[in-house]
């Protein structure tokens, strides 16, 4: 770990080098607080990812945050396994900059693939479910309680010998189950996580917050991929009636009548408002996936096109060309405004784009993305093909958006060529 003070601001962009090791090269994405690059360390070439706290995040809960950052990279520190995101480096720079650097992954969120397809089928449920349990009791042996457990924060993608693996990321808000004597952040009372998948008692800020917690976020998402819906939708309040309230969540066959009563007994017992009517821990959690489902495996074809609809399907849905996972903030400017969200997938044929907006099938845009082997920043004529809309009676969630490339330029299109050829090399596509 690199230290310093924080002795002046200086904003650092693509290009950059940050504390004199990593160049940055793309923007990942970014929030108010922080930004994610790839970045290339100076010295060994290897490819990493950094996040990275801004230093214009003044705020008053500026420190806090610098601490749950410290934080995340002292809990990723201490699990060893490949179901989990590895972290590699971290510090704070003279200019004040906070960082973790993270393997780099080239892959789809669960959230994602979610948003493309809506629900997945059984035997992807059960593979990945049983992928997400090895990782959780891996993290939870390791005294570490994620807290956030939820699609977005799940990536799928292949290992060097093509198989698909589950990566389990962002620990910013997870919680040391024997933290230091200074530390704070977990005993304010504060409620955090995302409500939806949150544990009746991470609502309610009752008690201690152990393993089980997550075991019930896990559920939730293995109930909103046999489904296509999370047992309870709406604003925070909404959600803190439903799920902490009186009245039980309701059945995964009442939403999912095609799924396996064994395995949708799993689902519902993962879920339950009681603790202690969960499983007590992740293996526990397994064990009874496998029984409920015998002629499972930890195999899942998540990356593979899905079926092709009954009606004859669009260019984009089509891919004819060949394509490979790659994330990248996009914005889509369209008649009378912009369209900001973030691609997952990319190919000479064009790009799937994840947003909170809406886009309506048939515009003609420009679209706006950082090229892959270059990182340059260009602008493209595309076409929206087809949208699918956010889950849910409450239409909350990301939409997906095929966009199709029109008159692709030459060194664009070679660029995009050459980034999938490379990745399918190397398991990526």
């Amino acid at each position: 770990m690199t230290t310093g003070t924080a002795a002046h601001t200086t904003v650092l962009d693509v290009g950059d080098v940050l504390d004199g090791r990593y160049q940055l090269l793309r923007d990942l994405g970014r929030g108010a607080a922080g930004v994610v690059y790839e970045a290339r360390h100076l010295f060994t070439g290897r490819f990493v990812a950094v996040k990275m706290l801004l230093p214009q995040a003044r705020r008053k809960d500026h420190a806090e945050l610098r601490a749950r950052l410290e934080r995340e990279g002292r809990a990723l520190a201490s699990i060893h396994h490949p179901g989990v995101v590895e972290v590699l480096d971290g510090g704070l720079t003279l200019e004040g900059y906070s960082y973790l650097v993270m393997e780099m992954l080239e892959g789809r969120t669960l959230e994602g693939l979610l948003a493309a397809r809506t629900k997945l089928p059984v035997v992807d449920t059960v593979g990945l479910g049983l992928q997400l349990c090895d990782a959780l009791d891996a993290v939870h042996r390791a005294g570490v309680v994620h807290r956030d457990v939820k699609p977005g924060n799940i990536l799928v993608l292949r290992s060097a010998s093509g198989a698909e693996v589950i990566k389990l990321l962002d620990f910013g808000i997870a919680k040391l189950l024997d933290p230091a004597p200074d530390d704070k952040l977990t005993q304010s009372g504060a409620i955090i996580g995302t409500p939806a998948y949150m544990a009746p008692e991470q609502l309610l800020a009752e008690g201690e917050i152990d393993p089980r917690a997550d075991i019930y976020s896990l559920g939730v998402t293995l109930f909103e991929c046999l489904s296509g819906t999370v047992p309870h939708e709406g604003n925070y309040s909404k959600i803190l009636l439903g799920a902490a309230g009186t009245a039980p969540a309701p059945p995964l066959r009442s939403r999912a009548p095609d799924v396996p009563e064994a395995l949708a007994h799993v689902v519902d017992q993962a879920i339950s408002r009681s603790r202690a009517a969960r499983f007590t821990s992740a293996r526990d959690l397994a064990a009874a996936i496998a029984h409920a489902a015998p002629d499972a495996s930890r195999h899942t074809a998540l990356l593979a096109p899905p079926p092709a609809p009954a009606a004859k399907p669009s260019p984009v849905e089509q891919r004819r060309a060949a394509r490979a996972p790659y994330n990248t903030p996009v914005r889509i400017l369209v008649q009378g405004g912009v369209v900001d969200g973030r691609s997952e997938d990319i190919s000479e044929g064009g790009l799937l784009v994840l947003t909170l907006a809406v886009c309506a099938p048939g515009q003609r845009v420009s679209v706006r993305f950082a090229l892959p082997m270059e990182g340059k920043v260009v602008s493209v004529e595309a076409d929206v093909r087809w949208v699918r809309g956010a889950r849910g009676v409450d239409r909350q969630g990301l939409n997906a958006i095929g966009i199709e490339f029109r008159d692709l330029p030459q060194p664009v299109r070679d660029s995009i060529v050459r980034y999938v050829a490379l990745m399918s090399e190397q398991g990526g596509g």
